[in-house]
């Protein structure tokens, strides 16, 4: 079932235009909000002190309203976003770049149930995405940045926690890409580890992947430029899970429902 993307951006917008209609002035306002890549692990904390733009005519940064410095970026997912700072610019003002500074210490990954804090490396304290020139003329405008959970957290043998926090921020075109969503599950019994699923263009042969959550058990979620797509769910050995696959058709602006898709339990 394909229904009109109302998650992604119908959500982006509702959250900037409710909020801008409190202001004495509801024009102009810009929002800068954060999701999540899922990955394997429990759990990740971590804090902003900062939000900034920059003017795409004079280079200056601009500073955001950050309303909460608080992410816990793995319930970030499937469609859930949080907004990490605001701010109303003058009309007819253009930004082109967004940067980020993370907070040194409190940020925490939880792996096999067990948090271990992460700090954050020097000269990588700031996370700066330039994306295409956003012009300030009317509307309120939201902007959509992805952490990538997976590829943030590295092994650092120097520190005592073993992990530090290297922050990989992209920009996500919600205009430009549509959405395939649905549901896992084993059998008649709920997913109860996080399975991977890639997708792969079968024309150009690229290739990203998501996990699954497990709250709700086995939703997932994943936003994709338009084309068609293999789809494969393919589960660890140890899950005793047999491999899925499947074509999608993924279309600009719209949500590609799969439903729920039923696993099969190896040996059966």
């Amino acid at each position: 079932m394909v229904r009109k993307l109302l998650k992604i951006v119908g959500c982006v917008l509702f959250g900037l235009t409710a909020g801008g209609c409190e202001q004495v002035n509801d024009r102009n306002q810009l929002a800068v909000y954060l999701c999540d890549s899922p990955a394997e692990y429990g759990g990740l904390d971590c804090y902003v002190d900062r939000v900034e733009v920059r003017s795409a005519r004079s280079g200056e940064w601009i500073a955001m309203e950050v309303p909460g410095r608080y992410f816990a970026m793995m319930e970030l997912v499937n469609g859930k976003m949080q907004e990490a700072g605001r701010v109303t610019l003058p009309e007819g003002e253009r930004i082109d770049a967004v940067r980020i500074g993370w907070a040194p210490e409190g940020n925490r990954v939880v792996i096999a149930g067990v948090p271990f804090p992460l700090g954050v490396g020097e000269g990588e304290e700031n996370s700066t995405v330039e994306f295409p020139e956003v012009a300030m003329e009317g509307p309120n405008r939201a902007l959509l940045f992805d952490l990538d959970v997976a590829a943030s957290v590295v092994d650092d043998p120097t520190v005592e926690s073993g992990y530090r926090f290297r922050p990989q921020v992209e920009f996500v075109d919600t205009e430009a890409c549509g959405v395939v969503q649905g549901g896992l599950q084993v059998g008649r019994s709920a997913v109860t580890s996080r399975l991977w699923l890639r997708f792969t263009d079968v024309e150009t042969g690229w290739s990203g992947s998501t996990y699954c959550a497990l709250d709700p058990a086995g939703a997932f979620f994943m936003r994709l430029r338009p084309g068609r797509y293999r789809f494969e769910v393919v589960p660890g050995a140890e899950t005793g899970v047999e491999d899925y696959a499947a074509q999608v058709e993924v279309s600009r602006q719209r949500v590609t429902d799969l439903g729920t898709i039923v696993l099969e339990a190896k040996g059966l």
